[in-house]
């Protein structure tokens, strides 16, 4: 097959699918015959304009001609010269098409053969069912065949990989060996968190909203949540950027590559600028020092930024600044934020002086089209602080109370719009110089309003940086996810705020806290927020503790009295889980699950460490109240915290302490947390005059609570209190056995050594 209309997709294992579906034994022909002779009649009624009839003939086919128009005249050369000229005939066309569209989906809707997106599946008729079932077998079948395919052709970074892949025969050790392997095409630069098996998704998914662009809404719906891969994100971000100027384009013109367009009218405004500031290079326009000054002076004072000063990156930023303002005579530093997360995207996709024209082209069209105005960018901080003095009063209080000591006021933190703005809404003409700067400048909004003006360019790691920028691209930019993703940032950093004392450590906390948080935990965060979580349950979602010096660990503040600890270990873990019907949206996978055990020193994380095995089933049994309990074992796991000098007071403590919770990973690779439970490990004692530990050894059992921890954890009791209206019924538990790895250790060596 060579021809283009052989091969709709582009793709042969999604093109072979697609054919696969159409053989006339499959459900589709089910469906075919129950829509076809309705829509014979309703064309028949078309047929009183020759032409009309025509080219609906044609564009049904010979065989729908043969099977439900047996009767009616063919005569096709009245579509072409001298009788009709191509014009002509590519509009009666496209209104044919059009006709047909709308017709088929009316037929379809009647027969319950058409998918809305608040339907349910029972809606449907039962050959729709079947259809759609029998479609996701085949594409899902034929996927795996093409990934076994591109499975021999994958370089593994170890010998081991290798054989673990070539050794396994599940389609899931297919899709696990992709995920190993990052995607080579790209740049090694470049700011990458997929794998070459989402990129062969991706690539399939573009394939199929080229073919049907109508797509793209409900595509975008399905994946709002996730990072895009790279060539899902530069798909996604053009199109949308795009989008404004396609709706400028009169109906009659759909033929039109907006592509195209925009870039020629780009090109001949940059031609006008040049012409009209009598320059002979766009890229050095009369206000190239001034772009010069501010790219170098922001790479430089910004803490996030400081990765990308290099000189390669900053000519890219003052050429395509200064091409932008050749073209709109535009110039804000805010803008060097703007482009810093379509430098990181478009990439490798044309030449280097076409990028430069393609970058500020998207900027122009970002700045017209998508970034909100000033006075939403003060809304939307409003709320987010409103929000915190309602739902956590005590760290609103907080940030209030440090916000007001020993302020150091530095107006070059913030864009001048910010200042501005803030001077006409709450100054006044006697103290508008002065106040704002003592005052108004110290309150934690306006870091808020400045994390959103920046577009978060200011604030977050590359790879975090374009996962913000995916969820606000796929919500096209909606004021409700600019204050998810502020209040999201917010609540993780409570803890260090939470020890913040001054201005100054508040300051340092807005402008490089969110640095060092985790792509994944923003993730985390963002879509428990989403689904209308609870705003104290995000700060339990920060997996890193941050100390003063900027790195990760539980730092134990107190006197100098000091203990040492020996290292703990805990294995054989068993779970009792008691599943209610509506505890869970789909079919309960217990190889999903993940148990999370962190030790604790007071309020202070020691460590963490999570099972990686699969569990395996000892029994299910049915439960009262249309329950299940599933008895689950994790036997081969050890997980060893090696604990170091403690130098808090042991007689102010309560001891040494874990945290256990079970996890369930969903489909969208968010933690639904099923339950937890807390467990002493080890107990401060004396002996005489001397301070020791007593540590617990042997099997432990303990009941879990269901769903999210309390943010006190001394809080939490040895009884839960449960009901089969939440995540676990009651009776659900976990036991393990606490041990010494020393001992261990050393009875292993003895053995190997007899």
């Amino acid at each position: 097959m060579t021809d283009k209309t052989d091969k709709p997709f582009g793709l042969s294992w999604l093109d072979s699918s697609y054919y696969e579906t159409l053989l006339p034994s499959t459900p589709w022909q089910n469906i075919y015959d129950m829509l076809c002779p309705e829509l014979a009649v309703a064309i028949r009624e078309q047929f009183k304009v020759p032409e009309r009839k025509q080219i609906l003939i044609e564009l049904l086919g010979p065989q729908f001609k043969r099977s439900y128009l047996p009767d009616e005249s063919d005569d096709p050369l009245i579509l072409n010269p001298p009788h009709m000229s191509d014009e002509q005939r590519k509009k009666i066309e496209n209104e044919a098409k059009y006709w047909l569209q709308i017709k088929m989906n009316e037929i379809a809707l009647k027969k319950k053969c058409a998918i809305k997106t608040s339907q349910g599946e029972d809606e449907l008729s039962s050959e729709m069912r079947d259809y759609l079932e029998h479609t996701y077998n085949i594409v899902s079948t034929s996927l795996d065949r093409h990934l076994y395919l591109k499975q021999n052709n994958i370089t593994f970074a170890s010998y081991e990989d290798e054989n673990e892949i070539q050794n396994s025969e599940k389609q899931n050790d297919l899709r696990d060996a992709l995920r190993k392997k990052k995607s080579e095409s790209l740049d090694k630069n470049m700011a990458v968190l997929s794998s070459e098996y989402s990129e062969i998704i991706s690539q399939s998914l573009m394939n199929i909203l080229r073919k049907d662009p109508r797509r793209i809404a409900f595509v975008l719906q399905k994946l709002i949540g996730q990072q895009l891969s790279y060539d899902l994100r530069v798909f996604i971000w053009s199109d949308i950027l795009m989008r404004h100027e396609r709706k400028k384009i009169e109906s009659g013109s759909t033929q039109i590559d907006i592509d195209l367009l925009v870039r020629k009218n780009f090109a001949n405004g940059v031609s006008r600028g040049k012409n009209e500031l009598k320059i002979s290079d766009p890229s050095q326009t009369p206000i190239s020092g001034l772009i010069e000054n501010g790219v170098i002076e922001t790479y430089s004072k910004v803490f996030c930024l400081n990765e990308f000063l290099n000189e390669a990156h900053l000519r890219q930023t003052m050429r395509v600044l200064n091409v932008f303002y050749c073209y709109s005579r535009d110039y804000e530093p805010f803008y060097i934020y703007w482009l810093l997360p379509f430098q990181l995207t478009f990439k490798n996709e044309r030449s280097k002086s076409e990028l430069i024209y393609d970058l500020a082209m998207f900027l122009d069209l970002y700045v017209k089209n998508l970034f909100p105005i000033w006075n939403e960018i003060f809304t939307i901080a409003a709320k987010v602080i409103q929000d915190l003095s309602i739902n956590d009063p005590s760290f609103y209080e907080h940030l209030k109370k440090i916000s007001k000591i020993n302020p150091k006021i530095n107006s070059k933190d913030f864009v001048n719009e910010i200042i501005v703005n803030e001077q006409k809404k709450t100054g006044n003409e006697e103290s508008n110089t002065i106040r704002p700067k003592k005052e108004l400048l110290t309150e934690p909004a306006i870091f808020v309003r400045k994390w959103i003006a920046e577009g978060f360019s200011g604030i977050l790691r590359k790879n975090a940086l374009l996962y913000v920028w995916d969820q606000l691209f796929m919500s096209l930019w909606s004021s409700k996810d600019f204050e998810i993703i502020s209040k999201s940032l917010l609540y993780l950093l409570k803890n260090q705020f939470m020890k913040a004392k001054d201005h100054d450590d508040m300051r340092q906390v807005f402008l490089e806290g969110p640095y060092r948080l985790l792509t994944a935990d923003i993730q985390s965060a963002f879509m428990h927020l989403s689904s209308g979580g609870k705003e104290n349950e995000v700060a339990f979602l920060n997996t890193l503790i941050l100390n003063d010096n900027g790195g990760y660990y539980a730092k134990l503040e107190g006197s100098k009295s000091k203990s040492v600890l020996d290292p703990i270990g805990m294995k054989d873990i068993h779970l009792k889980l008691v599943i209610p019907k509506q505890g869970l949206n789909t079919e309960f996978d217990s190889t999903r699950l993940i148990v999370e055990i962190s030790l604790y020193y007071g309020s202070q994380r020691l460590g963490t460490k999570k099972t990686s095995s699969i569990p395996s089933i000892k029994g299910i049994k049915p439960s009262i109240k249309e329950s299940k309990t599933y008895e689950l074992m994790i036997p081969g796991e050890k997980l060893v915290f090696e604990m170091s000098e403690l130098k808090q007071d042991i007689h102010d403590s309560k001891g040494v302490f874990a945290m256990i919770i079970v996890k369930y990973p969903s489909l969208n690779f968010s933690d639904f947390i099923l339950g937890y439970c807390k467990m002493s490990i080890y107990s401060p004692q004396k002996i005489g005059s001397l301070s020791t530990w007593e540590v617990v050894n042997g099997r432990v059992k303990r009941l879990l609570h269901p769903g999210v921890p309390p943010e006190d954890l001394e809080k939490i009791g040895s009884i839960p209190t449960t009901s089969f209206k939440d995540r676990l019924g009651p009776d659900s538990n976990v036991e393990l056995t606490l041990y010494d790895p020393n001992s261990e250790s050393y009875f292993k060596k003895s053995k190997e050594q007899i």
